[in-house]
């Protein structure tokens, strides 16, 4: 998924969506993944039949909503509009307050993974004062949109919300508070979908989108899960909220784990620390 900028534009915008479609006119081959994934219409064409199709101006800003984390372009226009122009309740002090500690996590993560003595349990605590944060903003805004906490604020309510799994209600919660801000265009859909699938996975049900971590056991690594409802249409779902295609997406992740030396384990030792996270964190039962 591409970021909007720090003030994000509808002029801005409306050109990258005429400059795709020029580039289509121009048969510019640098196009035809982006264009042959984010409109659905297109997969599964090859580039000659991809280049000769119609391609409008409509069709070039649907895509470009959908490169942003958009289903449509209504649904960005609804963000940014609402990001420039701040309600009566925008409340910068909250916002200035997500951003200082998504600083931390940030901090605190890096630590982790170096190992430093008592890291972990740092991290796990800040991940849940970050939760008790996100529980009070709930609780008087529902999701707050980009006019209550900018588009930045709304970012680092994101990962705060994302960072501690280890209450299965909050995950839940979270996610049908996302899904109901999705038409009204206050939420991103990359929120949306990994905040569910994570749901889904630990709850041991199929993923709608794919883009969790579980293990392959026909590859023998943990990969972006392959149990999700109806595999014929994922990468629509995935296309609607800023997702790459599903293979891409895990060529590069296994990419990433050979690059970064991510540590390996056995089928059943992550089926057990699969199980522990589960339980610990409400999503199954014992």
């Amino acid at each position: 998924m591409k970021y909007l900028p720090a003030r994000p534009s509808l002029d801005f915008l409306r050109r990258e969506a005429r400059t795709l479609r020029g580039l289509h006119r121009a048969r510019n081959t640098s196009v035809a993944d982006v264009i042959g994934h984010f409109d659905t219409s297109f997969h599964g064409l090859g580039h000659e039949e991809l280049f000769a199709r119609k391609f409008s101006v409509i069709d070039a800003q649907r895509v470009i909503a959908r490169q942003y984390g958009f289903a449509s372009w209504r649904r960005l226009k609804l963000f940014v509009r609402k990001d420039s122009q701040k309600s009566s309740d925008y409340d910068p002090a909250l916002r200035d307050e997500l951003l200082r500690r998504d600083a931390m996590r940030i901090a605190l993560v890096r630590r982790a993974k170096k190992g430093g003595p008592g890291s972990i349990a740092k991290l796990r605590d800040f991940n849940a004062e970050s939760q008790a944060l996100a529980v009070r903003i709930y609780e008087r805004y529902g999701w707050p949109g980009p006019q209550l906490i900018g588009r930045d604020g709304l970012e680092a309510l994101y990962w705060l919300s994302l960072s501690d799994h280890g209450n299965g209600t909050f995950q839940y919660e979270s996610a049908k508070l996302m899904e109901d801000a999705l038409p009204q265009g206050e939420c991103f859909g990359l929120a949306y979908a990994t905040t569910i699938d994570r749901w889904l996975c630990l709850s041991y049900q199929p993923t709608i989108y794919g883009c969790i971590n579980d293990f392959n056991v026909d590859t023998g690594r943990v990969e972006y899960t392959r149990d999700f409802s109806d595999p014929a249409n994922i990468n629509k779902r995935r296309a609607e909220v800023g997702l790459p295609d599903f293979e891409s997406a895990n060529r590069e992740l296994n990419e990433l784990t050979v690059a970064q030396k991510w540590p390996t384990c056995s089928r059943a030792e992550w089926a057990a620390k699969k199980r522990q996270c589960a339980l610990e964190g409400g999503y199954i039962s014992a």
